[in-house]
């Protein structure tokens, strides 16, 4: 369900003809009470393996709203994108469609979704997570509903190189300035490992508190004093060992020292699937690991990269009960069966208050990781900024970024540059 970085020619072509849709009329398409409407429903690559759960939503729907057929399509992860813009440049627009995140950044300049909030009661929203919602809003529409995701990240250690290094690994570090001393401490013990591969993306950006567009989104602000203070953290970490020499590397799945390879002793912000690689690739490491609450700023906001959602464009002809559909798909009850087949994690709040999110017995360390991402997830926010072209921008930050780690630019030179660079694409 992943989004390749190189968004195609052909999706190009298609996005130049959706600023053609926000002139379009648009017809008074609210329902009457009683009147017969079809919604033509999208999921992405959700019907082979949990087609009975959806089409059991689909069922229990249509018998509590008996005026209302669904039309249920799955659609192949890697089309979803293009064929919903094709979609929209037709009469056969669909309704309510499961978009992520990232893509609701893609098309939003186009003015083709319908805000949220002007079709349900704001209190309607209120069942889901904030952040997630106000990572979905922008100047004060809210475009997408919160549905999924994989998971929040979290803090992980070796105890074993921790030790060594005369640290303490029932006191992990909660800050990244803690996190920095710790590694370097431990390349200092230890000069064959390192710290971690922590660098400043985006994402710890914006759970460190710090801004990266102003209020309007107009202009980009990552250059203050305190974004290059947090930047020179880094800096300073590459160069004592804190960060390892590895870490620059674009592919992360191609970094040179891991958990793995005994070289990496701690990780600030790590995904709970790693345990999983670790535990195939390198079992004698498993029993040398512990899981933390991830390293964040003050007010411990996580951010996460994307999250599935659900949106509804403008085009379609019952947007309110399109909206009313989604919220029931989402609603604390759908989404708590959900999560029961397959490993996920909500989006509403009750759903993770549940006896299955709070009340299993902690067996491994997976099931710790699982206590720790459900007891972290109110905090969670998405990295979505709602702005063109704005995976490209990220890459150039981190291009930015790894210039400065590598000392061929400073921090200031590096977040100066990327500034310019975003604000000379977001004048366009």
């Amino acid at each position: 369900m992943g989004r390749t970085k190189i968004v195609s020619l052909a999706l190009v072509i298609l996005l130049c003809f959706l600023p053609l849709l926000a002139c379009a009329p648009q017809e008074d398409s609210s329902a009457e009470k009683d009147e017969n409407i079809e919604l033509e429903f999208w999921t992405i690559n959700l019907k082979k393996n949990f087609g009975d759960y959806i089409q059991g939503l689909v069922d229990n729907y249509e018998k509590e709203n008996p005026n209302v057929k669904i039309k249920w399509v799955d659609v192949p992860g890697a089309d979803v994108s293009k064929k919903f813009i094709t979609a929209l440049q037709s009469k056969e627009v669909p309704d309510v469609v499961n978009l992520a995140s990232t893509d609701i950044s893609l098309i939003r300049s186009y003015n083709v979704l319908n805000p949220i909030n002007t079709l349900v009661d704001e209190k309607e929203l209120d069942p889901y997570i904030d952040g997630l919602v106000e990572g979905l809003t922008f100047n004060e529409e809210v475009l997408g509903i919160p549905w999924y995701h994989g998971g929040p990240p979290i803090g992980m250690l070796n105890t074993e190189l921790y030790e060594k290094a005369g640290l303490d690994p029932d006191n992990p570090p909660q800050t990244w300035e803690e996190f920095m001393e710790n590694g370097k401490q431990i390349h200092e013990k230890s000069p064959k490992v390192y710290g971690s591969n922590d660098i400043p993306t985006m994402e710890v950006l914006v759970g460190q508190g710090l801004p990266i567009l102003n209020e309007d989104g107009t202009k980009a602000v990552f250059n203050s004093e305190e974004h290059v203070e947090f930047v020179e953290l880094f800096v300073e970490g590459y160069k004592n060992g804190a960060v390892a020499s590895g870490a620059v590397t674009e592919d992360d799945r191609q970094l040179q020292q891991t958990f793995e390879n005994g070289q990496q002793a701690q990780a600030g912000q790590k995904l709970g699937s790693t345990i999983v690689g670790i535990e195939t690739n390198a079992p004698s490491v498993l029993p040398k690991l512990k899981v933390f609450k991830p390293v964040t700023g003050s007010e411990g906001t996580i951010a996460l990269k994307g999250i599935q959602t659900f949106v509804v464009p403008k085009k379609s002809e019952h947007p309110k009960e399109a909206a009313k559909f989604a919220l029931y798909v989402t609603n604390t009850k759908n989404q708590l069966e959900f999560a029961k087949l397959v490993a996920i994690f909500p989006s509403t709040k009750e759903t993770l208050e549940d006896p299955f999110f709070t009340d299993f017995e902690v067996k491994n360390i997976h099931d710790e990781a699982r206590k720790l991402m459900v007891e972290i997830s109110p905090k969670l926010t998405i990295n979505s900024l709602g702005i063109e072209k704005e995976q490209e921008l990220k890459d150039f930050y981190l291009e930015q970024i790894r210039a400065a780690l590598l000392g061929e630019k400073t921090a200031k030179e590096a977040l100066d540059t990327a500034v310019e660079h975003w604000n000379e694409a977001l004048s366009k």
